[in-house]
């Protein structure tokens, strides 16, 4: 007696396809661990991003830039999501080198210096340093960055008011 082999092979085919369609998936989108690497190097750059934009108000208020990015902490004025890495927990590294000018410094699981990766990986964030500032090599990058006056922002009066 003979078997219909036919529901048999039709089986292997599928597995098969799907095997191939999860290892392609896994070639086109990269390893989880990749993935991982790069969702927090994303969030790396969005945090410095946000306090290089605390670090201009905080210009454009005091005339001055912050001693330490713990200066931008618990204050309404400034939106500051994290001074840590969100890995390690290390401290991200800030330290002022002349004038307006300042460092910025993580270290980094991914090189999304390459345009593209920059192009696949582009933050969306506005930064006035444009799109190809944030690219970054693997391990530790720093940003040098000028403080700017932020547009429509106030800096608080001194003094007495009388009425």
């Amino acid at each position: 007696m003979q078997k219909d082999m036919g529901p048999k092979i039709f089986v292997g085919a599928v597995i098969l396809v799907v095997a191939a369609a999860a290892i392609g998936g896994l070639f086109v989108a990269g390893a989880p661990s990749q993935e991982r690497a790069r969702q927090f190097d994303n969030r790396r750059i969005n945090d410095l991003q946000q306090l290089s934009q605390a670090v201009d108000q905080y210009w454009t208020r005091n005339a001055r830039l912050p001693e330490a990015l713990t200066d931008l902490q618990n204050r309404r004025e400034y939106y500051v999501p994290s001074l840590l890495d969100p890995r390690t927990k290390d401290a991200y590294e800030y330290r002022v080198t002349a004038g307006k000018t300042y460092e910025l410094c993580a270290s980094f699981e991914t090189d999304a210096s390459t345009d593209a990766l920059r192009d696949k990986y582009a933050q969306p964030y506005y930064s006035p340093e444009g799109t190809d500032f944030w690219g970054h090599g693997l391990g530790r990058v720093c940003f040098t960055i000028e403080a700017q006056n932020v547009p429509g922002l106030v800096p608080p009066m001194t003094g007495e008011i009388r009425l």
